[in-house]
């Protein structure tokens, strides 16, 4: 059933109006030509919350999961626009969590089932109502931070990752003297940390950027300061949930920032005595919302920036109590900070070492069920085990001897789960004989980026004599490793290493072969992470939920479900504009396995080479950070559409008594009744397309016939390429 972006104007209110909400009946406009040479620093969690959520341009987003097919347009579009007026921007992202940080609205119970209802509209037929259910869920931001950091990077947009509240970085460098930012682009939340005046949106068609000022709020709530803030905080922020009675007001009336004024006011602008009023209810107990409060107020008086000069310090500095940790999150070393401020390595192991937990959580619109937990929660787990050890090894003997709990989305003893990194294997005596360098370099050819790094590394561990050169022995002059080759070779290698493509002795295994053999057919990074898929047993003729299909024409079901899966791994040749055309539950579902798989990899990776840094195996002397982050593969994902292409193409093609070429290319034409996906590249055909599918099929099967790998489903895979051969 093809559904089309068709225009539904909604207004999506939270039980409790949010005060951004609120001040987005009070903004003020301002021509871009005054802000010629002006540079903004933007929130980059807030932009792209939203370009992705802000708008209805493209609803079926949700439905399909990956990038959004008008996401890269739309932000490129803003760059473009912003520099003809003279205006630069610096994007700013999250770091680490700090301490009692609230929950994304990605994964409220709201968006979640929005999300169920749109799915339950479109398997009744009704396609409107799918659209603006879908419309009204919040798309998770977390999963795009790469891929916007490396859009940035090739439209040469400054960008840096703050220790922890972007919001917290950006006030610290507007009120930096010599003006490193002249205005910011964000929340409301910027008024927590005493910012007047916060661009909220650029209009391009106007030429015009709106803000909203904390003073225009004052004077029209007729509050102060200091019962302004405590009322945004009372109706939640990312400091702090929800005050329990306004939840409950919202039950029978709209709610919102005049509530909270009235229920301070009626405790003399007091809300340790809200709380004290309130004491007996049930979940300001449950919550202790007067200690939220108090921590939230230490917490936004002194977060944790990095200072111009890249130390790492609480604001206010002077005043800061010593227990800063309690209510912002656990001291790292200033170098890591360093690297997390260059997107060099993500927040989320970090997180885990200075949390103690591993909090995972299932995406909206997933279907839950025992394969995905199981992938999700038990055979990523030595994933995160790698990572962890990798980096905990180069850090103090306190992050060595961290115990990390692992904390899913339903109850479940994980105990078994639990990682104690001192008892875990070691890692750095392991690693650290990589260190191919100088002449020896070019016995690794291609140095275009990692992906095509993959293939030549394996490749050149044939040569034994080389295989040899690669264990290094004995001293060797610090730093060991220089030039941008010599680091993304070494990481790819003891990636390789880490994963068991390569063993001890630096010979290629039985998995190496496999990956070498995919890598040579499809030298692409999906590639990468379809033949870690494999070594996971995801490949499977079942739906991705595991129900087997029905024994009515069995074996059609059986390899359209396992060829539609690996075709997830890549992207359908799509313009950029919001989808028309079939969806799949099942294949979404799917296509987050693909996307939990690769973040797992991108993870270790970030690590595997952050700890070569830290180690000092690494020239630290350089200005290259951010193009190292960025030739970095498993940066982004492609999503269900190109699932979905092959699913409705192999379905029609064999709904016919005989396949025919005439046939196949009609379809792939989609010609007459055949036409189903409505804004394709390309002339609107899907030959293309499903090229790309079979190339990923090609090389995930042919991995899946090395010997040696002990895949489960070898057969399965040579009788699905012998029936597509005549199919495709």
């Amino acid at each position: 059933m093809p559904l089309g972006p068709q225009a539904f104007l909604y207004l999506h209110l939270l039980p409790v109006q949010k005060f951004d909400q609120w001040a987005s009946k009070h903004v003020e406009f301002c021509q871009l030509h005054l802000l010629k040479d002006a540079v903004i620093g933007v929130d980059a969690s807030y932009y792209l919350d939203l370009r992705l959520n802000g708008n209805n341009e493209e609803p079926l987003k949700h439905a399909l999961g990956g990038l959004p097919f008008c996401y890269k347009k739309a932000i490129e579009d803003d760059i473009s626009f912003l520099r003809q007026n003279g205006i630069n921007l610096i994007f700013v992202f999250n770091g680490l969590d700090y301490v009692n940080k609230s929950l994304p609205d990605s994964r409220s119970t709201e968006s979640r089932r929005v999300q169920d209802e749109a799915w339950h509209h479109y398997l009744s037929g009704d396609g409107k109502r799918t659209v603006v259910d879908f419309g009204k869920a919040k798309y998770p931001i977390d999963v795009m931070t790469r891929s916007l950091q490396k859009l940035l990077a090739d439209n040469k947009v400054q960008y840096m990752v703050a220790p922890y509240s972007a919001t917290a970085q950006l006030s610290y460098l507007l009120k930096l003297e010599d003006q490193y930012i002249d205005a910011i682009m964000g929340t409301t939340e910027c008024f927590l940390f005493g910012i007047d005046r916060v661009v909220t949106d650029f209009n391009l068609n106007k030429s015009s950027l709106s803000l909203v000022s904390k003073s225009v709020c004052e004077d029209v709530l007729k509050v102060n300061g200091e019962t302004l803030r405590d009322a945004q905080l009372l109706l939640g922020t990312s400091f702090t949930p929800t005050f329990p009675i306004l939840d409950s007001m919202a039950a029978t009336k709209a709610t919102g920032v005049i509530d909270a004024i009235s229920l301070l006011n009626a405790a003399g602008k007091s809300v340790i005595q809200l709380c004290n009023f309130h004491r007996d209810h049930p979940q300001i107990q449950a919550l202790r919302y007067a200690d939220r409060y108090k921590k939230a107020i230490m917490t936004i008086r002194h977060h944790v920036v990095m200072e111009k000069n890249g130390v790492v310090a609480p604001l206010n500095f002077d005043d800061a109590p010593g227990d800063v940790h309690e209510f912002v999150g656990q001291r790292l070393p200033e170098e890591l900070f360093f690297y997390i401020s260059k997107g060099l390595l993500g927040p989320q192991i970090p997180n885990w070492l200075t949390s103690g937990e591993i909090v995972l959580s299932l995406p909206g619109g997933v279907l839950d069920s025992e394969p995905y937990r199981r992938l999700v929660i038990e055979l990523l787990n030595p994933f995160r085990t790698e990572a962890l050890k990798i980096l905990a090894e180069s850090l103090n003997y306190y992050y060595q001897s961290r115990v990390i709990k692992v904390d899913p989305w339903v109850p479940q003893d994980t105990s078994n789960l639990t990682i104690e990194i001192r008892n875990t294997p070691p890692m750095r005596n392991k690693l650290s004989p990589w260190k191919v360098r100088g002449t020896e370099i070019e016995s690794v050819p291609g140095n275009a980026g990692t992906v095509s790094l993959f293939l030549p590394c394996l490749r050149a561990l044939k040569d034994s004599a080389f295989a040899e050169k690669t264990i290094t022995k004995g001293r060797v002059e610090h730093p060991a490793l220089r030039s941008v080759d010599e680091v993304l070779v070494n990481t790819v290698f003891r990636f390789l290493h880490v994963r068991d493509y390569i063993d001890d002795k630096h010979e290629v295994t039985a998995w190496g072969k496999a990956l070498e053999t995919a890598v040579a057919i499809a030298d692409e990074e999906y590639t990468i992470v379809g033949v870690e898929m494999l070594r996971l047993g995801l490949f499977t003729g079942n739906f991705a939920t595991g129900t087997p299909v029905a024994r009515t024409d069995y074996e059609r079901k059986v390899y359209t479900n396992l060829i539609s899966k690996t075709a997830c791994l890549g992207r359908i040749r799509h313009k950029p504009m919001g989808f028309v055309g079939p969806l799949d539950r099942q294949l979404l579902t799917f296509a987050w396995k693909i996307t939990a798989v690769r973040t797992s990899l991108r993870d270790l990776l970030e690590t595997v080479m952050t700890s070569m840094f830290l180690n000092g195996d690494v020239d630290r002397d350089r200005e290259d950070w951010i193009g190292l982050a960025q030739r970095l593969p498993f940066a982004s994902d492609n999503g269900s559409g190109l699932g979905i292409a092959v699913k409705t193409y192999l379905d029609a093609v064999n709904e016919e008594p005989e396949v025919t070429d005439a046939l196949k290319t009609s379809i792939k034409q989609q010609e007459g009744k055949y036409n189903w996906f409505g804004q394709l590249k390309g002339g609107g055909n899907l030959t293309k397309s499903l090229d790309q599918a079979w190339k990923i099929w090609d090389a995930v099967y042919a991995a899946s016939q090395v010997p040696g790998t002990e895949v489960k489903e070898t057969k399965l895979f040579s009788d699905a390429n012998e029936w597509l051969s005549t199919r495709r």
